[in-house]
């Protein structure tokens, strides 16, 4: 007996996009779409009334849009949502990435949308990430609950300092993030002070062509200069360094940056967080040096944490209860690789105390 198809909620005000959507799923049959709507009041209501498996959320609707109503379906029925958009900064700096800190499981960019032949891949791309994002189990948020929903992710700048001991080696903290990443990005960089003597690396599971705006968000939402990185960088402290899609980033024994494509016999994540972390584990100074696991799906990233506490490096792994997906935390944790299992908000606190503590070499 088959499986019951996946049950689809579309949120979209664009009649050409449902049709272009529709033309695409119907090569498929187990992605059923149950209703469309065109504005996010009623997309509210018909995710509570039909308890869809997931929903398709475009950005940009009217009487609510799809931040407002991410914030208000988290809160009531809590249901993985999928926000496909035409721009993630069309109408506000980061307005698609503030529904991932509602809780909205991904990004999809309708520009890699097309029914023809050439753009198979894409399609198909599409439609494996409605599947897997459709079978995670996700929580309550209770932002959408208070009287006035909000569109910011409440970012305060800290106004703590500290003074670190001296170095002649350069401090870098390496994270791999994947599903669920990005809200506990914000909230980790958002909460470390602006001389931090330290560089972060990451490593984020994004779609193709998110990982530029995703820095510009992290640069607007914390005191660290965020950018993406280009090849033969140095890392510099008080910034943020994210590895573009499609380039694997690492760290070579000269302490620079390298951006390579990955060769065609390699199966799995590019930019891939093992890559990096290894990376760090070779040419970094274990005694100066962090590695973080957050929020994802799959064991990206675990191997290479290991081979970091291997070396002598602190290492953490976000824990169970905040995280989207406690899987990638979870292999690290199962292989031994991670000392320590802490909330965005203690890995922030960790990073400071590190960065304070560290001896001078």
């Amino acid at each position: 007996m088959n499986d019951p198809p996946i049950r689809i909620l579309l949120a979209e005000d664009s009649i050409i996009f449902v049709s272009l959507l529709k033309e695409i799923l119907s090569s498929t049959h187990d992605l059923e779409i149950i209703q469309v709507v065109d504005n996010g009041e009623d997309a509210v209501q018909a995710c509570a009334q039909l308890q869809p498996d997931i929903v398709l959320m475009d950005v940009q609707m009217p009487r609510l849009d799809g931040l407002s109503a991410t914030e208000q379906i988290m809160a009531q029925c809590p249901t993985p949502i999928l926000i496909i958009t035409a721009d993630p900064f069309q109408g506000g700096i980061d307005i698609s990435f503030k529904a991932l800190s509602a809780g909205a499981l991904d990004l999809y960019p309708k520009t890699r949308l097309n029914p023809t032949q050439n753009q198979h891949h894409a399609n198909q791309e599409l439609i494996a990430k409605i599947r897997l994002l459709s079978q995670i189990p996700v929580i309550r948020h209770v932002r959408g609950r208070r009287k006035s929903t909000s569109t910011s992710i409440h970012y305060t700048k800290p106004t703590r300092t500290i003074t670190p001991p001296r170095s002649s080696s350069p401090m870098l903290i390496g994270i791999t993030s994947s599903t669920g990443g990005p809200k506990a990005l914000a909230t980790i960089c958002q909460n470390l002070p602006a001389n931090l003597p330290a560089t972060l690396l990451i490593v984020q599971h994004i779609t193709h062509g998110f990982t530029s705006h995703l820095a510009k968000w992290l640069d607007a939402n914390s005191p660290l200069n965020a950018l993406e990185a280009t090849d033969q960088m140095r890392p510099k402290p008080g910034s943020i360094i994210i590895a573009p899609g499609g380039r694997h980033m690492t760290l070579n024994n000269h302490g620079t940056l390298r951006l390579k494509r990955p060769h065609t016999s390699f199966s799995g994540h590019c930019p891939s967080g093992d890559i990096l972390l290894k990376s760090l584990a070779r040419n970094a100074h274990p005694d100066l040096t962090l590695g973080i696991i957050l929020s994802g799906m799959g064991d990206d990233g675990a191997q290479g944490l290991l081979h970091m506490q291997q070396q002598g490096c602190t290492t953490i792994a976000q824990d169970k209860e905040s995280s989207v997906v406690w899987g990638m935390p979870k292999v690290a944790h199962q292989l031994g690789a991670s000392k320590h299992l802490l909330n965005p908000t203690q890995i922030a606190s960790f990073i400071v105390e590190f960065c304070a503590q560290t001896p001078r070499r």
